[in-house]
């Protein structure tokens, strides 16, 4: 036990100075992943999953293979979500859980707003699980430096907090299968925070999920086993 080590890989959506019009939702994912809990042997079987449709060499970027936008223009509907879906079934398989910092920029709509929003959320979050974050000798962070402020946040508030800890370099979501789930757990996240705000779902995330409903059974019920709050 004293020689334990918690990953942490973070992922974020949307954009931190962008108006709620835009960008109605900023989210910041927590992936925690044992790491005496391999993933070796679910990757492989992933990669092969997705041999099997032509695929290799993939990086799961969630909103651009919903929207056929970086790499995914040439891909039809089926097969992109043919890859959601064993993306889902690959995160399913893994041994991690997540947790999700989440505001909603029409009530809070500043760069020092949000990150005051997010810093007490990760405060309650820390205080609500110190002890199973107490089983590990030390905590080592993977973020991709995406936005400055983050950057800025994730050092400053676990340098303070957490005794032992350390920060990836060079990390990039093709490098590591976890970032891509973190990935998966943001475009999840979004649909449902949209969903529960009674927003419309866009014209190509309604082609991807189905409505409602279809959503919620075959894609969030899957996930939301992993959650920890």
């Amino acid at each position: 036990m004293q020689g334990k080590t918690l990953s942490v890989f973070v992922d974020e959506s949307g954009i931190l100075n962008e108006s709620a019009v835009s960008s109605r939702f900023y989210i910041l994912t927590l992936v925690l992943h044992d790491q005496d809990h391999a993933i070796d042997k679910f990757a492989a079987a992933f990669d092969r999953d997705l041999e099997r449709i032509g695929v290799s060499n993939l990086c799961f970027h969630g909103g651009p293979l919903i929207r056929m936008h970086e790499g995914f223009e040439f891909m039809n509907w089926d097969w992109r979500r043919k890859i959601f879906a064993r993306m889902l079934g690959f995160a399913r398989s893994v041994d991690f859980k997540y947790h999700c910092l989440c505001v909603d920029k029409k009530f809070t709509n500043t760069v020092g707003q949000i990150i005051e929003k997010l810093e007490k959320q990760l405060t309650d979050f820390l205080v609500d699980h110190q002890a199973e974050l107490a089983a590990f000798k030390k905590v080592k962070i993977y973020y991709d430096c995406g936005q400055k402020p983050i950057t800025n946040l994730l050092h400053g508030f676990f340098e303070h907090n957490v005794p032992s800890v350390e920060f990836a370099q060079s990390v990039l979501q093709r490098k590591y299968r976890l970032a891509q789930i973190a990935d998966l757990v943001c475009t999840i996240k979004l649909t449902e925070l949209k969903l529960d705000a009674n927003l419309p779902l866009s014209a190509s995330e309604k082609r991807f999920f189905g409505g409602p409903r279809d959503f919620k059974r075959n894609i969030l019920k899957k996930i939301k086993t992993k959650e920890i709050r």
